[in-house]
């Protein structure tokens, strides 16, 4: 644990380089003291603010984002070894499922770095309202709610990659006054978490101030989804409360984001993204659903590409982290992207980075369609460029492109991602970190529909089955780029609900790949099952022989060999033994 002097200077320089976090001036002024002690800080607003911005700099760490990556995609059935991988051991050592203490990935040091920020922010924002007037009780409520925000989202991620976990809201800021935590159960921190959010949800801000600043690179950075909001916090609660099984609660949660976005559009659209065209459109959906979004056409395959990923800071995003970086600048590289998936400096735009798309997907593109429904859904020659399609080779373009542009083809595709100019892909790693959009969290409320309903033939059921499919059917039609191959209630059979919710499992998977939510979903559709049925039949080994999960507790990472050392309360996962999973590798 590092110094409270230490903290500090980091946390002030990590201030200064993540200028472009949010839009909000104020926010941006941050100038960090040459020398900061704990006497002359925690004095006044300006000094929350800066602890505020190191914050959110910490999670746009390279260690940060790759583990979003690595614990939430790397295991999934969509991520096979790239370009070099095998010259890396963490990476090859997970891709071969075969999990041990002494993987980095299994250091957690980075986000409990975030949340011993939060919480340190989270105890002396009072005391500081107390000496700086200007820093009124509502702005000690919102910081409150925002540092909450990221703590939770924090402890979200471990118990998701780690099943049980230490759980603490105290701050330290002396290195004498670290105390070791044992591991709290899943369910125990999950309930904690949603306790939380709801009891600060109601405080976190609706938009910040509506000021478009220049980052000094020639964008400008939409701070309503740069920052914690309040749609922020309900797509959190969303994700959360399906984890739990509080179905109804998730419904609600995303029933807010959506008024909320449509409010948005009616009202402020042009003051709430940063995109000059292409604005989304109002969709209508068979049973009266209506949900603005982005919308592709044949004419322009990639309009929701590219305002999602490619400029950034969209309509749609609800959280993400920003990145700009330009060679010999201050800005923050989004660097766990460029090595995960790839970047510029290595065979342009073909190259892939330490992890490639399975080849299973690009192989069936063809004719076979089966990840993708068809192809006419756009999302496809978006998310993948295809190498060598006998071969089944394809790299991962989606959240490393800044622009996509697949070209027309007369054939059986509509278009063509071969060409050189499909993808643009900078040297400079600047592509941002989305961790919920609305799309995302239209997804969730079909899933927490259809779980709460049951295959009877009821009123209550079909109700219930009519609102999924009207999001399942919104998600899906705004990606295709043929009106005939929309989605068709007869043709799903819609009043069954198991092969809707089946459908909805391909669509989320379809929209979301790549963005460290696959592996996450796997593991939650065998928790709601109490099976492994789904991963036994949906992952298969990446490199040779075979692998299998003999039990839940195969779903988690292990405890790394350096955090047990440290922490006398924490025991290593009985299934790991020696640090190595239990799986048969022939």
């Amino acid at each position: 644990m590092k110094t409270f002097k230490h903290i500090i200077q980091s946390g002030a320089m990590l201030a200064l380089l993540c200028l472009v976090l949010t839009g909000c001036g104020d926010f941006l002024e941050i100038t960090p003291r040459d020398q900061v002690t704990e006497d002359n800080f925690w004095n006044e607003k300006a000094d929350i603010d800066q602890m505020v911005a190191g914050c959110y700099a910490s999670m746009q760490s390279d260690a940060f984002i790759r583990r979003c990556i690595v614990w939430g995609e790397l295991r999934s059935d969509n991520i096979y070894p790239g370009t070099d991988a095998q010259n890396n051991e963490n990476i090859y050592q997970t891709l071969r499922e075969n999990l041990l203490t002494t993987n980095e990935y299994a250091n957690w040091a980075s986000f409990y770095s975030v949340i011993n920020k939060c919480n340190t922010i989270i105890e002396k924002a009072p005391v500081v309202s107390q000496k700086d007037p200007s820093y009124r009780s509502s702005d000690v409520n919102a910081t409150v709610a925002e540092m909450t925000a990221l703590r939770s989202l924090c402890y979200f991620y471990l118990i998701r990659a780690f099943d049980q976990v230490p759980f603490t809201r105290e701050g330290v800021e002396q290195e004498n006054e670290v105390t070791y935590h044992p591991a709290s159960s899943f369910d125990y921190i999950l309930g904690e978490i949603i306790n939380d959010l709801e009891s600060v949800k109601s405080y976190a801000l609706e938009h910040y101030a509506a000021i478009s600043s220049e980052d000094g690179v020639g964008e400008k950075y939409n701070s309503n989804c740069n920052r914690i909001t309040r749609n922020a916090i309900n797509a959190m609660l969303t994700d959360m409360y399906l984890w739990q099984g509080s179905y109804d609660k998730a419904i609600a949660c995303a029933e807010e984001v959506l008024a909320a976005k449509r409010k948005d559009y009616d009202r402020d659209f042009s003051r709430q993204t940063s995109l000059s065209n292409q604005a989304p459109q109002l969709l209508e959906a068979p049973h009266g659903r209506i949900v603005p979004l982005y919308v592709n056409t044949p004419a322009d395959p990639s309009v929701s590409a590219n305002a999602i990923f490619g400029k950034g800071n969209s309509f749609e995003s609800l959280f993400e982290l920003s990145f700009n970086f330009t060679t010999g600048s201050n800005y923050v590289s989004s660097s766990a992207l460029g090595t995960l998936y790839g970047n510029g400096l290595t065979d342009g735009n073909n190259g892939s980075g330490l992890l490639t798309v399975n080849p299973a997907i690009v192989s069936e593109a063809p004719s076979n369609w089966q990840t993708f429904r068809n192809q006419y859904d756009a999302r496809y020659y978006n998310w993948i460029k295809s190498v060598d399609q006998n071969y089944g080779e394809g790299n991962i373009r989606k959240c490393v492109a800044s622009n996509f542009n697949p070209q027309e083809l007369s054939g059986s595709m509509p278009y063509n991602n071969y060409s050189e100019n499909s993808f643009t892909i900078k040297v400079d790693q600047d592509r941002n970190w989305i961790f919920y959009r609305l799309t995302d969290v239209m997804l969730m409320e079909a899933e927490a529909l259809l779980m709460k309903a049951t295959d009877e033939e009821t009123d209550e059921n079909a109700e219930l089955i009519a609102k999924a499919f009207d999001l399942i059917y919104l998600v899906d039609r705004r990606s295709m780029v043929d009106r005939s191959r929309y989605l068709v209630e007869s043709a799903l059979e819609s009043k069954n609900r198991g092969q809707l919710n089946e459908r909805l499992r391909s669509e989320r998977n379809a929209e979301l790949m790549f963005e460290g939510k696959r592996w996450f979903d796997l593991v939650r559709y065998a928790r709601q099952a109490g099976s492994l049925d789904i991963i036994q039949s949906t992952v298969t080994a990446k490199i040779s022989g075979t692998v299998s999960f003999p039990s839940m507790a195969h779903l988690y990472w292990p405890y790394s060999k350096e955090e047990c050392q440290k922490n006398p309360y924490l025991v290593q996962k009985s299934i790991y033994g020696e640090g190595k999973q239990t799986f048969e590798l022939n």
